[in-house]
């Protein structure tokens, strides 16, 4: 079946697999849940983001103070932990989870790593997973779309096997 694009593709495999989509979203915003809301037939698939942008708010929503406190923000580590408090606000018997923290710039957040890279972080059928991705771009802008991007190709790969 041909689609206009990856985020439709992406919908219509959830929809027929009767998956349910949350995120827990920081660099993006709500940019990612922008993407998938935008579309028909989002609401049969899309159950919510939460946009937990700074470390306060990834405390008190999140629960994850202890955390931050051990770990930085932009790592690895913290796509897991925020992927997988996100998911326990699910009811949905199938859910894939999603989130994401990062470095956009022009402040450096993690001194390991230079802006532009980004740890995604996915659970799906009770496993979790990181991602680290490199964007080689200049503004913030740009590593945020390509942030969404590759959080659209992530889910549907995981979802499409």
């Amino acid at each position: 079946m041909k689609y206009e694009s990856k985020t439709k593709r992406l919908i219509h495999i959830l929809r027929k697999k009767n998956i349910k989509l949350c995120a827990a979203e920081s660099i993006t915003g709500g940019r990612f849940a922008f993407e998938i809301i935008k579309n028909k037939d989002a609401s049969k698939i899309f159950n919510y983001s939460l946009v937990t942008y700074t470390n306060e708010s990834k405390s008190k929503i999140l629960g994850l103070k202890k955390k931050i406190d051990k770990t930085n923000v932009v790592s690895k580590e913290m796509s897991k932990y925020m992927v997988n408090e996100v998911i326990k606000f699910s009811n949905s018997r199938k859910t894939l989870a999603i989130s994401c923290t990062g470095q956009a710039g022009p402040a450096i957040l993690n001194k390991n790593f230079p802006i532009g890279t980004v740890f995604i972080g996915v659970n799906y059928k009770e496993k979790t997973f990181s991602f680290k991705k490199c964007f080689n771009l200049k503004d913030r802008k740009s590593i945020i779309n390509s942030t969404v991007k590759e959080m659209i190709n992530i889910c549907l790969n995981i979802v499409e096997n």
